[in-house]
């Protein structure tokens, strides 16, 4: 990938847009950025980063909306355009974030574009251009990720310094990233989920086993002797032992019910016998008990058959009455029509004398009604005349109208007039005010370009004196652990060099020992040894000399290490120190300095804030102001028209008026109105038709009274006939009952109705004669055969039978018992063995899934005696072959001294191992961590670590085109001679084809290359950029 144009708007420092064409770098292919601090180097790195991914080059510029320039207008949206070349074609990328406009609650103006240049033309590189897709197509296009673009491509400050200094975690996580690793590592996190799930299994079978073996004290009872009693009582058994024991209670209770069913049915068979015996006896006194009962009802049968026989009389004389039913009746309902007819021919004549009194009424009134004709003639004329006069009423009252709406106009008019009068002497003097109000504001707020810049400076300031006040912190706990360290460390020197130097003493001593006279010395070959050393108590071992040898290598690394990140944190104090001096700050006053900075930054930040208010506030001010000045101009004109129209609605008025006092003259007074005219003609209407509707209803009274009294006339006369009828009818029937009541042999009336009965009473007698009879004959009946069965038996004593009956029942209920429970142990113990038997095989085969998943877990996850992940065994192979890349460069950077080595020590305190890095040093022969660099070292290890990163993912992604290359500060804590060389390494990258591009403020780098973009920060905060060529 080689970028070609960088566009950028409203991004970062740059307000407005600022383009980066590396077209101007014309042939030069090592280029340095270059600029004061905060002026917006690194923006040029986030700006392409974040065309080609959605965000910004370093870990601490993630969140896309802080990326937004403070100085932009609010109109203007934040955009960055990227035009770029890869594999031999050029592409166009555009990210354009939406914001909150003022007034607006939502954010507005997101856009997004990908698109290939073909002979000047565009062609979609997505389907839709949206986030998701566009990223997806870039990642296929440049053939990394985002993560691996920040490794090879982008180095940000500080970011490619974690691969050679983080722990293995950190390592572990980056080589994750880039070399996509995460299915590795989704394969533990699978492993544990399997682990979690098989020991929740081997818990539950575990329990569930438990809770069988604790339900044998619940289900069988303890047997003292027993082997299952002798198993439970022990604290520990082995579930063997207690499958064994539950056999033996099995054989046991089996043997028991073969002896309980025996006493079972011996006790059910005498029971039984008792039972058959207390029946019979119970039968046969029920028997006794019955022939009793039936002796006594045929006794009181006996004593009601007078009774019987008076009810046969009354039955015989109801029968009979019953046949004169149906002559009284007849009697009965000829009495009642006679009675009806009656009250017919009463009213009848009522109806007559009152229709006779209402025609007499009606007539009257008839003469009355007919002499009031004229009256009725006068009326109609009266109204006729009304209402010739209803048109020019009519008239009147529109004319009427008119005069009132043009007088209601004119005052409506007038009165607008006046308030639109008022409106623009309020407005006038709103406008005055303010416009003074924004002529002060306007004064107040050219000041706050002046006052931004002065807070910004402050910021830089403030930055770097609390990372220096952060600094002598750090150098003073290292100072006081490099004191402490070296105290132990030559502690441990003088201890091993004196053991050292007793132990050579005492080989003089050993070699003495094992020397004979005449043999020859193996020292100086003398046969004569007249003065040999002594060997000493006091001479040490080879072991105790190797174990202080030991002591002191341990402290001095240690201390080697302190000293070295010692004097990298003065490095790193001297180069701050520069930067504070850019700033004129004195580093020996640095906290008073930092103080005064905080108290000023927050008051110049509060004039900064209330300023800012004050300059968004101006422009709605301003705006308010313009269109309270337009509206002004509007009312003015509003008000010479309504000027107008008062003038206009005056002569209509008048006019109208004229016209409407002209017809007042031909109507009267009280009726010029159609309310009062409509009022006389509905009086007038209402008093013809009171005398029309009387004449026409004494008319109808008259006629209807006439008829009236003819009909009941004739309703009288048939009335009187009617009755007539009935009481010959009545006399008749009288008659028959009477010759009928003679014949059925009844003495009188009195006699025949006290013998009358319902048919209902009639029946019941019946029935309770027939009843009597039959119950008679079947008691009598049952008392005779009761006598015949029982001549020859007595009654027996039934209590003695049934208390031998219950003993039977009780000893029968105990064996039942005895027997069941014996079977329900016997149930019990059986299903209980069983379960036993089948949990305890799914206990040992869960055991074996769990152990068999946590072993694997434990080597996927690094818990073996390497402290190595599968995923990490397969990122060692990917570390090494980096380190082997970097090493090529690392040699002639360190002129051969360094070599970066994998660590195979082991973390302390059982932490993940595998990915440390250690550095080989020719000159002592040893390996030490990589964080005892220096401060120069560590930069050229890592910068060596980011190329051969650069390296073996080239090779691993066979597609990617690696033609540009970015790195962000560092070179400061280099020599001279390790600078010139860093330089020739940059060189000979760049004659491999790649453009790079450095961010530094080293003056020697700036004067070996030849090509510069610099970037300058204008006096009101925001920056620009230009490339200067040599």
């Amino acid at each position: 990938m080689k970028p070609i144009k960088l566009t950028m708007t409203a991004f970062g420092p740059y307000k407005d847009t600022e383009v980066v064409s590396f077209n101007e770098l014309e042939d030069n292919r090592l280029f340095v950025i270059s600029g004061k601090t905060g002026a917006g180097k690194t923006t040029i790195f986030d700006g392409i980063c974040f065309a080609l991914y959605g965000s910004a080059s370093g870990e601490d510029r993630q969140d896309y909306k802080m990326l937004r320039s403070d100085f932009a207008d609010d109109h203007v949206h934040t955009s960055i355009e990227l035009i770029f070349d890869i594999h031999g074609k050029r592409y166009r990328i555009l990210r354009q974030l939406g914001h909150v406009k003022d007034g607006n609650k939502t954010a507005t103006g997101e856009k997004y574009e990908f698109y290939q240049v073909v002979d000047d033309r565009e062609v979609p590189c997505v389907d839709r251009q949206m986030v998701s897709e566009i990223n997806e197509r870039v990642e296929e296009i440049v053939g990394l990720t985002k993560d691996q673009f920040s490794q090879i491509v982008m180095l940000p400050q500080g970011e490619f310094r974690k691969l050679l200094t983080s722990k293995t975690e950190n390592k572990e996580e980056i080589l994750r990233r880039i070399f996509q690793t995460y299915p590795y590592q989704d394969i533990a996190e699978r492993l544990k989920e399997k682990r979690r799930q098989a020991e929740e299994a081997f818990s539950k079978i575990e329990q569930q086993r438990e809770h069988y073996v604790a339900e044998i004290q619940s289900k069988l009872p303890e047997r003292e002797g027993s082997k299952l009693t002798h198993v439970l009582s022990q604290e520990h058994f082995n579930m063997n032992q207690l499958v064994g024991a539950l056999e033996d209670e099995l054989e046991f209770y089996q043997n028991e019910i073969k002896v309980k069913g025996e006493e079972k049915t011996k006790a059910s068979n005498y029971a039984q016998t008792m039972q058959d015996r207390y029946q019979k006896a119970k039968v046969l006194n029920e028997r006794f008990e019955e022939l009793a009962k039936f002796e006594k009802e045929l006794d009181l049968l006996n004593s009601k058959e007078s009774v019987i026989k008076e009810q046969q009389v009354t039955l015989e004389k109801s029968e009979r009455a019953s046949q004169l039913e149906i002559y009284e009746r007849q009697v009965k309902e000829q009495e009642q029509d006679a009675d009806e007819k009656k009250q017919a021919k009463l009213k009848a004549d009522q109806a007559l004398k009152t229709a006779q009194e209402n025609f007499k009424e009606a007539d009257t009134q008839y003469h009355s009604e007919a002499a009031k004709k004229e009256e009725r003639e006068q009326a109609t004329t009266h109204l006729n005349r009304l209402k010739e006069l209803r048109p020019k009423v009519e008239e009147i009252s529109t004319k009427k109208k008119l005069v009132d709406e043009a007088e209601v106009n004119l005052k409506q008019v007038s009165s607008k007039l006046s308030s639109v009068e008022q409106q623009i002497t309020t407005k006038r003097q709103q406008v005055e005010e303010l416009d003074s109000l924004i002529r002060k504001e306007t004064e107040m707020v050219e000041k706050l370009p002046e006052k931004q810049r002065e807070l910004e400076q402050l910021r830089e300031k403030w930055k770097e004196s609390n990372r220096f006040i952060q600094m002598i912190g750090e150098r003073d706990i290292l100072k006081d652990k490099v004191q402490a360290e070296e105290k132990v460390y030559h502690e441990a020197k003088a201890e091993f060099e004196q053991k050292e130097q007793a132990w050579l003493h005492g080989q003089a001593g050993v070699l003495a020992s094992h020397l004979n006279d005449g043999e020859p010395c193996p020292v100086c070959g003398s046969t004569e040894h007249p003065n040999k050393a002594v060997l000493t108590e006091e001479t040490p071992s080879k072991e105790g000399m190797d174990q202080a040898k030991n002591h002191y290598d341990q402290h001095y690394q240690a201390y080697t290490k302190l000293v070295t990140q010692y004097q990298e944190k003065l490095d790193q104090m001297e180069e701050k120190k520069q930067v504070l001096a850019e700033y004129d700050i004195d580093d020996q006053k640095i906290n008073q300095t930092f103080d005064w900075l905080v108290e000023q930054g927050q008051q110049l930040k509060n004039e900064v804030e209330h300023l800012d208010r004050i300059s968004k506030e101006l422009k709605p001010k301003r705006d308010q102001s313009e269109n309270l000045a337009k509206h002004i101009k509007e009312i003015e004109l509003e008000q010479e028209n309504l000027r107008k129209q008062v003038e206009d609605k005056k002569q209509g008025y008048h006019q109208a008026k004229l016209t409407y006092e002209s017809l007042l003259d031909a109507v009267p007074v009280d009726i010029r109105t159609l309310q009062a005219l409509d009022g006389a003609i509905n009086q007038a209407e209402t008093k013809k038709s009171k005398l029309e509707f009387a004449w026409e209803q004494v008319q109808k009274q008259w006629n209807d009274a006439s008829e009236t009294l003819t009909k009941t006339k004739t309703q009288a006369e048939n009335s009187h006939q009617y009755l007539k009828e009935a009481e010959s009818k009545l006399q008749k029937v009288k008659e028959t009952f009477k010759e009928q009541l003679e014949l059925s042999n009844f003495a009188n009336e009195d006699d025949y109705r006290t013998a009358k009965r319902t048919e209902e009473v009639r029946k019941a007698i019946k029935d309770e004669i027939e009843h009597y009879k039959q119950q008679r004959t079947t008691v009598s009946s049952r008392v005779q055969e009761l006598k015949e069965q029982l001549s020859r038996e007595e009654k027996v004593e039934l209590s003695a039978i049934e208390v031998q009956l219950n003993e039977a029942k009780e000893q029968y209920e105990l064996a039942l018992q005895q027997y069941n429970s014996t079977v329900d142990h016997q149930k019990n113990a059986a299903e209980l063995k069983e379960r036993i038997l089948e949990t305890n095989k799914r206990v040992s085969e869960q055991e074996k899934t769990l152990n068999r998943i946590a072993d694997l877990y434990d080597v996927v996850r690094g818990q073996n005696s390497q402290k190595i992940s599968f995923e990490r065994y397969l990122q060692i192979e990917y570390l090494e072959q980096i380190v082997d890349a970097a090493n090529l460069r690392l040699k002639r950077l360190s002129n051969g001294q360094f070599y970066l080595k994998r660590s195979d020590r082991q973390e302390a305190r059982g932490r993940q191992s595998g990915l440390g890095l250690d550095v080989y040093d020719v000159y002592t022969g040893q390996n030490r961590d990589v964080k005892t660099l220096s401060g120069g070292e560590k930069f050229n290890a890592s910068l060596c670590l980011a190329l051969g990163m650069s390296d073996v993912i080239q090779s691993f992604q066979g597609g990617v085109s690696i033609e540009t290359m970015f790195i962000d500060e560092g070179f400061g804590s280099l020599d001279d001679e390790s600078l010139n060389k860093a330089i020739d390494t940059l060189i000979d990258l760049q004659k491999s084809g790649r453009m790079i591009g450095v961010i530094s403020h080293v003056q020697e780098l700036k004067a070996a290359i030849p090509a510069i973009l610099e970037v300058n920060k204008s006096r009101d905060g925001y920056s620009e950029t230009q490339f200067v060529l040599k």
